[in-house]
């Protein structure tokens, strides 16, 4: 995966009072390895009066994603969803913090799924031409792809239909 040096990638999950800080914290750095917010916060008796709380960090890279879509064989729904916030330079996306913690990487949508998200804001120069590079597949020799191209999924996040030319 080529590194570009502009990139930040930021990468947020709210830990709500009933929640382990560990599993949460387990679930996230399975798909970010160096996350490491500033704060984690002791496991809670429950039943608690605490409030949620923003575990917020920095990491290196989308390195482990990308792995983990790859081989789920999920790269063009990654494209797809990570770019569906992109204004070229900065986008945003979701993922299913459960899911995660399974070790599988499931891009969230519309509204959010039980076991809560974990949030990324990627900002980089050409973003859209990183997003297509670091999903890259060989079939998209056949079948160029591109952010929001004519085969993106849709904004509800269904997918779009087309024909392979082969199979006509």
């Amino acid at each position: 995966m080529r590194s570009i040096r502009a990139m930040r990638v930021i990468v947020a999950t709210t830990l709500l009072p009933h929640e382990q800080p560990e599993i949460v914290v387990s679930a996230t750095r399975s798909l970010f390895p160096d996350w490491n917010p500033e704060e984690i916060p002791a496991r809670r008796k429950y039943p608690t009066k605490a409030n949620p709380i923003r575990l917020v960090s920095d990491v290196s890279s989308l390195e482990k994603l990308i792995e983990n879509c790859k081989t789920n064989r999920i790269l063009d729904t990654a494209l797809d969803a990570m770019s569906l916030n992109s204004d070229g330079v900065t986008t945003h996306f979701s993922l299913s913090r459960q899911a995660a913690l399974a070790g599988r990487c499931s891009f969230v949508i519309e509204e959010a799924p039980v076991g809560g998200t974990i949030d990324v804001t990627l900002t980089c120069e050409n973003l859209d031409a990183y997003l297509a590079e670091v999903t890259y597949h060989t079939g998209r020799e056949e079948y160029p792809r591109y952010p929001n191209d004519e085969s993106s999924m849709n904004d509800d996040g269904s997918s779009s239909t087309w024909v392979s030319k082969k199979r006509r």
